[in-house]
């Protein structure tokens, strides 16, 4: 098995284990370092105890991908935006009726949450590396662990402030009741992430002498920081920022094919998204961070972790139900199959995503190209008398809408499940960001600073990997980098991040969440008709300000 940073499951140690000890002990024995099981007391006392904190880190990141099992985690990319649409409930699922978003709303919870809980393990770190009683065997050693934490703590106040806008700023690990916070601007917050992220930059490793696949380096904080500059409109240090990655000699895109099944119809696109590939001791230099999963290994991000179900569900959250689809006489026309595994169809892709991008460009971009999106589903129930037939439009028209979309091969692995294909999971790792982002932030810059002529030169780096045709500097604008990275980045990136970011999920939601129905017309959706401009920004869960008495959490304007 590969060498990776999830092969054990430590957070019930770190936290519940610490939880459950100092709600038992009385006062004199909390005075005492206990010596039969982890603790704060017993871990934060070496390098080796450190390590496993970040570990815990990694996890709490991972969560934002592959949390548990629901359509929760689709929201951030894009359920109820210019992406998609609910497909099991068109009316009222998750972000399709945004009159529903609320102080209460479940989903802006989940995130809340994540993102504190990512901060609190942050800073607990930060805090006691600089405990008199550890023995640290260098410096550099100790400023490394800092640095890698204070990337994480960037990363949570990232997604808050592009979500909820302004929030609580906290600095350091919290050791006795607080309930007086207070939220801070979301310029401040931003301020707040790019000083870690600068920190981070200038102390984690190189690309490639990370200690383990998933590791964080300079390039994933140089990525990051390009966007919170962007973010704070310092358009020229967003552009150094992304050119440290870019000029670095350890990174380029991939350009020829590569990895194990090179052998089987693709391209060096598709070679992308196949199991094993993902990381840079594959080969992959277009990898910056990879988010680890052991599906085999519990508390790797397996199918079964702790009793739920966990995993990558990109396959279920992006994937057609194609198995439901009924042949002309009504009768089942499919069967699951390895080669497109178990489609749920919750992130249901808008016109915009299935036809929009692609028109310009619609037979020489390869990222369209049959074996990246299978547009054409062939009946293969062998019980039915259609076997082997095209399902046509006419039949496609009287299915549900989740049944039957293009399927982003980026979202299964054809023929290759190597559990089965009827779990809906991707076994593979996950890109939380891979180079040709990179080159899109870049040219985000760019444009933010008026220099269109650069900006169009980044888009064309990407647009040539693809055999797409080159844009012209006149055509550049904030649309047409969105158009690039729906083209590039569809169900990679948090596309509600991205919009939410930028002040548009208003404007876009409103414009592009159209969907297109089997008979070939198109409709307008809930996401749609029921968005606000307030909505550019999530509602402060009702449950922090309630606990909050000692000072007034603010809640953002129209909740």
């Amino acid at each position: 098995m590969k060498n990776k940073i999830f092969n054990f499951s430590i957070k019930t140690l770190l936290i519940f284990g610490l939880m459950i000890f100092v709600l038992s002990c009385n006062e004199s024995f909390l005075n005492e370092v206990p010596k039969d099981f982890l603790s704060a007391e017993n871990v934060y006392t070496d390098r080796d105890g450190f390590e496993t904190a970040i570990t815990n880190l990694h996890s709490d990141a991972r969560n934002f991908w592959a949390g548990s099992d629901g359509p929760t985690y689709w929201i951030l990319p894009g359920l109820g935006t210019d992406f998609g649409v609910y497909g099991e409930n068109f009316n009222s699922g998750p972000r399709m009726d945004y009159t529903t978003l609320s102080p209460t709303d479940e989903y802006a919870n989940v995130f809340w949450k994540y993102a504190f809980t990512l901060i609190k393990d942050a800073n607990t770190i930060i805090s006691r590396a600089e405990y008199k009683e550890v023995k640290w065997n260098s410096e550099k050693e100790k400023m490394l662990i800092i640095a890698e934490a204070r990337f994480f703590r960037a990363f949570a106040y990232r997604m808050l402030a592009n979500l909820f806008g302004g929030v609580p700023i906290i600095e350091s690990e919290i050791t006795a009741p607080k309930t007086d916070f207070v939220r801070s601007s979301r310029d401040e917050v931003y301020q707040f992430a790019k000083e870690d992220l600068t920190y981070a930059a200038a102390n984690l490793p190189e690309p490639d002498t990370e200690n383990a696949p998933g590791r964080i380096t300079k390039g994933a904080a140089n990525h990051l920081l390009a966007e919170i500059n962007i973010s704070l409109g310092n358009w020229q240090e967003a552009i150094d920022a992304a050119s440290e990655v870019i000029n670095h000699p350890s990174y380029t895109l991939m350009t020829n094919r590569f990895g194990a099944r090179t052998g089987v119809e693709g391209d060096v696109f598709w070679d992308l998204f196949q199991r094993g590939n993902q990381n840079r001791t594959s080969g992959n230099t277009e990898a910056i961070w990879v988010v680890q999963i052991e599906w085999s290994t519990k508390g790797g991000g397996d199918v079964n972790s702790g009793g739920e179900q966990h995993g990558y569900t990109v396959e279920r959250g992006c994937g057609a139900r194609y198995f439901d689809i009924k042949d002309p006489d009504g009768a089942s026309g499919f069967v699951l199959s390895d080669e497109l595994g178990r489609g749920v169809g919750w992130l249901t892709p808008t016109y915009y995503v299935q036809q929009t991008i692609w028109q310009t460009d619609w037979d020489n971009d390869i990222r369209n190209a049959s074996h990246n999106i299978k547009r054409q589903y062939y009946y293969n129930n062998p019980e039915s008398k259609y076997y082997g037939q095209l399902a046509t439009p006419e039949v496609l028209a009287s299915q549900e809408l989740r049944y039957y979309f293009p399927t982003f091969m980026k979202a299964t692995t054809p023929w290759d499940h190597p559990d089965a294909p009827g779990q809906g999971y991707i076994f593979r790792d996950i890109y939380a960001m891979r180079l040709a982002e990179t080159y899109l932030l870049r040219a985000e810059a760019y444009l933010g600073k008026e220099d269109k002529i650069n900006a169009a030169a980044d888009i064309n780096v990407i647009r040539a990997r693809a055999q797409a045709t080159a844009i012209s500097p006149s055509d550049v604008d904030i649309d047409l980098i969105l158009d690039e990275r729906a083209r590039e980045l569809y169900t990679e990136e948090f596309r509600t991040c991205t919009l939410m970011r930028l002040g548009i999920l208003y404007e876009r939601t409103k414009k592009y969440s159209m969907i297109l129905k089997g008979d070939g017309s198109v409709i307008a959706s809930n996401p749609s008709l029921t968005i606000k401009e307030y909505n550019n920004l999530w509602p402060i869960p009702q449950s922090s300000i309630d606990l909050n008495g000692g000072a007034v959490l603010e809640q953002n304007p129209g909740y």
